[in-house]
C-alpha cells in the first residue's frame, strides 16, 4: 500500500536545505580540489562503493561506481570524480559538473532558457523519456552547485579583503558613485537618482516560492529589512 508523505513542502525544503548547509564546507573544498585537478592521496582500505546514474551532456551511465571513504559524505565522493548528487544524504542520480557549468553559462546569456527546456534537451540526447522527476532532480543539483560557487566567491572576497557590506557599493561603478570635487561645481541633489519599472515584474512573483524560506546572499541587492527602515521617510 502506497503511503503518502505527510510533510509539507516547506518542511521538506527546510530539512533538505539544512542537510546541504551542513555539508557545504566539505563540498566547497572537494569542488576546489576537482576544479584545480589536485591529486587525492587517500587510503583505500576502508573504502566501499556505491552506484549512481551519472548524467553527462552526451553520456548517460546507469551504473556508475563511486568510491567512498570511511565517514566521507556521499556528495564529496561524487565531487572527487566531477559529479554532484541530487540528494544530500543518499543520491541515486548525479549530474556532471561540466553539464551544470554548461547550463549555468547558458542561463547567464539567455535567462529565459529554463531548467525544463534543458532537461528535455538532455533527455533527447540520451534517447530517454522526459519526466518531471528528472527536472526536479536537476533543479536541486543546480541549486546546490550555485551555492558552492557562492561559497567559493565568499572565500575569494575574504582573501581580497572585500568583506565590508558596502564594498560593492563603493567600488562597483565609479561613474554612478562619482562625487563633485571641483570648487566651482555645485553639489548634486539628489546625489544619485535611480529608476525602475515600479516593481510590476516583481509583483507578479509576490506569492511565488513562499515555501522556500532561504534568503539569497546577493552582493548587489539590499535585504528587505534594511530597506524597510526608511519606508516611512517622505521628502
Amino acid at each position: 500500500k502506497h503511503r503518502s508523505d505527510q510533510r509539507t513542502r516547506e518542511a521538506h525544503y527546510t530539512n533538505m536545505h539544512a542537510s546541504w548547509r551542513l555539508q557545504l564546507p566539505a563540498l566547497t573544498n572537494a569542488y576546489l580540489t576537482w576544479k584545480h585537478n589536485s591529486s587525492l592521496n587517500v587510503a583505500q582500505t576502508s573504502a566501499h562503493k556505491f552506484q549512481v546514474t551519472a548524467v553527462h551532456v552526451f553520456e548517460l551511465d546507469y551504473f556508475h561506481d563511486i568510491t567512498q571513504q570511511h565517514e566521507e559524505v556521499a556528495n564529496v565522493s561524487l565531487l572527487h570524480v566531477g559529479l554532484l548528487g541530487c540528494s544530500p544524504t543518499a543520491p541515486t542520480v548525479a549530474i556532471s559538473l561540466q553539464c551544470l557549468e554548461l547550463y549555468h553559462q547558458l542561463r547567464r546569456r539567455q535567462s529565459s532558457f529554463s531548467i525544463q527546456a534543458f532537461t528535455k534537451v538532455l533527455c533527447a540526447i540520451h534517447n530517454v523519456n522526459y519526466t518531471q522527476t528528472f527536472r526536479d532532480q536537476f533543479s536541486i543539483t543546480f541549486n546546490i552547485y550555485l551555492t558552492i560557487l557562492r561559497s567559493v566567491w565568499s572565500q575569494v572576497d575574504m582573501a581580497l579583503g572585500r568583506t565590508d557590506p558596502d564594498w560593492r557599493l563603493r567600488h562597483g561603478c565609479p561613474p554612478c558613485t562619482f562625487e563633485v570635487s571641483q570648487p566651482n561645481e555645485c553639489p548634486l541633489y539628489p546625489t544619485s537618482l535611480k529608476a525602475m519599472d515600479g516593481n510590476n515584474s516583481a509583483k507578479h512573483m509576490a506569492n511565488a516560492g513562499s515555501a522556500d524560506l532561504r534568503i539569497f546572499p546577493s552582493r548587489y541587492m539590499i535585504p528587505p529589512d534594511q530597506v524597510d527602515v526608511f519606508k516611512d521617510d517622505i521628502r
